[in-house]
């Protein structure tokens, strides 16, 4: 197994800085960071495994990879509580416009009397 050449080590140095930046921008819910971020990411790590097979076996890689796949799993879970939060909110919000609604018909109700 050869080692990885200076170019290599600064790609997945690159993977890497990506794919913790992917998980900040996901706590602070920035999705549409997150996302160009992923994008970037996805690009490295294809364009990286096509050019470097014999680097892919490496245990130290084995192991940021799964670090990687981690933060992936905490990202998605940052998503899902987020569109879950949104969603409370969209109902409480829904709800807070019959309110109102319902106020303004009453209102409108007894202007006409």
């Amino acid at each position: 197994m050869t080692a990885p050449t200076r170019t290599e080590r600064e790609q997945w140095g690159t993977i890497l800085e990506l794919s913790t930046r992917m998980l900040e921008q996901a706590e602070i819910r920035d999705w549409d960071s997150l996302t160009a971020l992923m994008d970037a990411r996805d690009k490295l790590l294809k364009l990286y495994f096509t050019q470097s097979d014999s680097v892919a076996r490496n245990e130290e890689l084995r192991e940021q990879i799964a670090m990687i796949q981690d933060n992936d799993r905490l990202i998605v879970e940052l998503t899902k509580t987020n569109r879950e939060l949104l969603a409370d909110e969209l109902i409480k919000l829904q709800k807070a416009k019959q309110t109102v609604n319902a106020y303004q018909l009453q209102m409108q109700r007894l202007e006409i009397q």
